[in-house]
């Protein structure tokens, strides 16, 4: 489990209609995930669920932010090429 790999309190995840992003974590650690994400491959699905529990460790995208990632997900980089370059497969 991501949160236990971070050592951090699992958070509230909520499914939502998001326009732009495919997930997003909040000043209290709240994550949401775009349902889109449900047409994803599994580790696409994997990379946005670790990225957005690193924001609870960090709320940027700091150098800190970027090791804790690669700290769980040593492909990290490759999982975000594959999302960029087929996330317009996923948008209704």
């Amino acid at each position: 489990m991501v949160a236990e790999m971070l050592g951090i309190p699992t958070s509230t995840v909520n499914v939502v209609d998001q326009s732009k992003r495919w997930g997003s974590c909040d000043a209290r650690g709240r994550i949401r995930l775009n349902w889109r994400l449900i047409m994803a491959p599994m580790p696409l699905v994997d990379y946005v669920i670790a990225h957005e529990a690193c924001h609870v460790l960090k709320h940027n995208h700091s150098g800190r932010f970027w090791r804790s990632l690669e700290t769980i997900m040593p492909d990290d980089e490759d999982r975000l090429r594959r999302l960029d370059k087929m996330g317009h497969l996923f948008v209704w």
